[in-house]
């Protein structure tokens, strides 16, 4: 896998084509609109958030997560991020400019399905923006993992990883 050339603050670039661009007026005024929101948040709490770099998933074998995360999800692994510098075993993934950080830890969360809410909207989650809920669905269907589409209406749907951790996918138009 070739390199990347890395951002400004040594953050790896992420996959060309991570985040189309939209240019309609529409997506345009939504951008700036969520754009100036998000600005406006940040500077009321003086301290610069700008976003989400990466969220961490524990996961028992880092094998298996790979396969479910790249195979059935298609993300791609970021080659830059080190992986012998820490004491367990783990890779990142890019979700567009973000990344999923696997981490190979005993998970102190119950994995047994019947000790959590059938919905995963009533556990804890993150979300991720997707162009086509409906396409997801066809590939978490092909590989036979069951999801709940969002109670709210919203073109979403909740569904696990192989180590119970919930994720949210949302249809939503690129916002960077």
């Amino acid at each position: 896998m070739s390199a990347r050339p890395c951002s400004p603050k040594g953050r790896a670039s992420p996959p060309t084509g991570a985040r189309p661009a939209n240019n309609s007026a529409g997506a345009r005024g939504k951008r700036a609109s969520a754009s100036a929101s998000a600005s406006a948040s940040s500077a009321s709490t003086g301290l610069g958030f700008v976003g989400v770099h990466h969220v961490g998933l524990i996961c028992e074998n880092l094998e298996k997560s790979m396969e479910f995360y790249q195979d059935v999800l298609g993300l791609p692994i970021n080659p830059e991020r080190p992986d012998d510098r820490l004491p367990y075993r783990g890779a990142w993934l890019w979700i567009g400019p973000e990344m999923i950080h696997l981490m190979e830890l005993p998970n102190p969360d119950p994995t047994d399905l019947s000790d959590r809410p059938d919905h995963g909207g009533r556990d804890r989650h993150f979300c991720m923006g997707v162009e086509d809920v409906p396409a997801l669905e066809e590939a978490l269907n092909k590989n036979g993992i069951p999801y709940t589409k969002s109670k709210s209406g919203r073109a979403a749907i909740f569904f696990r990883d192989p180590d119970a951790n919930t994720l949210e996918c949302v249809e939503t138009e690129p916002w960077r």
